[in-house]
């Protein structure tokens, strides 16, 4: 049980009011105004200044501050400039107010969707529609479709059956023609497997091993042909280095039988390459071709052979469904006529025509909705084309992040203000919280308004946010977030406390809530205690006091030493009173 110092002025105790260590140090949501604008932190009119700022109970005097300490809690408000120390923090008492909003969209407690379902009619062309917020009475025609379409289709069925005589006699017909070719058919694919067969034969025989001499031919061909041109280059240069003839008809000559060994050069290069794939791809793959050509034939004489007959007796039973299928025509002309019916849509409830859908809370759907009810328009069965919904009751549906869930509960009361009159709070309770996520980081939430007949004209599909106020404490033991550490292997967050001699004193703290970037400690701490905003440097690190000589002596009998507690720590060690002022 908590004691009645730990009971917050709200009914929260120190328990309830504990989170984990590793969040303490993240900054809350700031306190925000109608506009979205934040409020900056001010103590109401008429309200008690807070122990951080009030003088003490009379009679008491005020605690002795030198110049030096005055400065250091006015210039807390960011980090100190480069080279230069941190102030301390001097810990105070202050208002301390944990606030949750949550966004959403009112939500009308009974709606019915709106939906054409037809069993086998797809034409949906709509006729008429009711207007987009119209007031409708249960029973009353919402959407009629065109009639003109299926009315045919009724009568081309009936006319269908007639024909169904005729449908018979042409099965009949057709399987006396299936009977007389079905012999020629099984002669052909045994023809097509006997050619197949040739010839692979043929290529495996001859044409093989014509490819490859006609490849290795041209082979030889081009090379003997670059051969010749060398030479006849080589009789040239020759020729021309004895005799007198002119220098440039020499080199005209010349440059064209070096052209000529270079064409010569290059068909070889062709004859090579085309040998190359002739030998390595033509022959094999025209050899592969043949022979799967072969066993194809094979398997459709097979195939053949085994189906040809099948398609007779196929044709036999043809005769017997179409028997069936007219029997199955009466059963569709049966779903047809009550189809006629559903294409007259009528409303479901009384309320008043949204066209869309509401889903979770998010209205959608609307502008297509419009579109396909028009006149003239077409829609697909089964698609919702409006939902009539009844204004009263209303609820806000919205959502919550997981750092959030732990906030709320179902019953805490608050308010909301809707989106159109921002002025306007309406008083609201949390129905419903989730308790698997809707989404990724997002827990639904259903929170029930409450609507009297002064209340303004709100309705399904406007916004709304929700306010509520999760913890309230007016004189709470605060301290800057930045000046709280934690360690992965620490049980307990920790700061760092100048002690009377000024240097550091790792001091372990109990916290409450966080809140603009103010941390509550519930145990640890008291007024007027300093703690530095920052880390300090390695060698100011605190350390732990070395063991004196005599001190093992008088444990001999096997005790620990146990290091008396001094007295400022026992009083830092207890509970905070939480107590408004005048009630200590």
């Amino acid at each position: 049980m908590s004691s009645e110092a730990d009971r917050a002025p709200d009914g929260t105790t120190s328990a309830q009011a504990d989170q984990p260590a590793d969040q303490l140090v993240r900054p809350a949501p700031a306190k925000l105004d109608e506009t979205g604008a934040e409020k900056p932190a001010a103590d109401k009119p008429g309200q008690k200044p807070s122990a951080g700022k009030s003088a003490d109970k009379p009679g008491q005097k005020p605690p002795q501050e030198s110049k030096k300490d005055v400065p250091a809690e006015a210039k807390d408000q960011g980090p100190a400039p480069p080279g230069e120390p941190t102030a301390p923090y001097t810990v105070k008492r202050e208002p301390l107010r944990v606030e949750l909003s949550i966004r959403g969209s009112f939500e009308a407690q009974t709606t019915a969707e709106v939906a054409v379902r037809p069993q086998v009619w797809q034409t949906l062309e709509v006729q008429s529609a009711v207007e987009h917020g119209a007031t409708v009475q249960k029973g009353q025609v919402v959407v009629q479709f065109d009639c003109k379409k299926i009315d045919e289709e009724i009568a081309d069925l009936k006319l269908k059956q007639a024909l169904g005589e005729l449908a018979l006699k042409q099965a009949a017909e057709n399987l006396k023609a299936l009977e007389a070719s079905t012999p020629l058919d099984l002669k052909q694919a045994e023809r097509s497997r006997q050619i197949a067969q040739e010839d692979l034969e043929k290529f495996v025989r001859t044409d093989r091993a014509l490819g490859e001499r006609s490849a290795e031919f041209n082979l030889k061909q081009a090379e003997q042909m670059l051969e010749y041109e060398r030479e006849e280059l080589r009789q040239l240069e020759k020729m021309y280095k004895a005799d007198d003839l002119t220098e440039e008809t020499e080199e005209i000559v010349l440059k064209r039988q070096r052209n000529a060994v270079k064409a010569a050069e290059f068909r070889l290069e062709v004859a090579k390459a085309h040998y190359h794939d002739t030998m390595k791809f033509d022959l094999p793959r025209r050899g592969e071709s043949i022979q799967q050509a072969a066993v194809r034939a094979d398997l459709s004489a097979a195939k053949a052979r085994v189906l040809l007959p099948r398609a007779l007796d196929q044709a036999r039973r043809e005769l017997e469904r179409l028997k069936i299928e007219r029997a199955r025509e009466a059963e569709r002309l049966k779903k047809l006529e009550a189809d006629r019916q559903a294409l007259t849509v009528k409303a479901p409830i009384d309320g008043v025509v949204y066209y869309g859908r509401f889903t979770r809370g998010r209205w959608s759907g609307a502008e297509a909705a419009a579109e396909s009810l028009r006149p003239g328009s077409s829609v697909t069965k089964h698609t919702v084309l409006m939902t009539i919904v009844q204004p009263r009751p209303l609820m806000l549906r919205g959502t919550v992040s997981e750092g959030e869930l732990r906030k709320v509960r179902k019953g805490l009361a608050g308010v909301v203000e809707p989106a159109a009159f921002p002025f306007v709070k309406l008083p609201a309770v949390i129905e419903q919280v989730a308790a698997v996520p809707s989404a990724a980081d997002s827990f639904e939430v259903r929170i029930s308004v409450k609507l009297d007949s002064a209340a303004p004209p709100i309705v399904p599909g406007m916004n709304g946010t929700a306010r509520f106020v999760v913890y309230r404490q007016e004189k709470a033991l605060v301290v800057p977030a930045r000046a709280v550490f934690s360690e992965p292997d620490e049980p307990q967050p920790y700061l760092f406390l100048l002690a009377k001699d000024g240097k550091p004193r790792k001091q372990p703290v109990r916290v409450g809530h966080t809140a603009d970037d103010r941390v509550e400690i519930l145990t640890g701490l008291r007024e007027q205690d300093r703690v530095l905003l920052e880390r300090p440097k390695p060698e100011e690190q605190p350390t732990a006091e070395k063991e004196k000589p005599g001190k093992k002596a008088k444990a001999a009998d096997g005790q620990k030493p146990r290091k008396p507690k001094r007295q400022e720590d026992k009083a830092r060690d207890k509970p905070q009173d939480k107590r408004p002022a005048d009630e200590q």
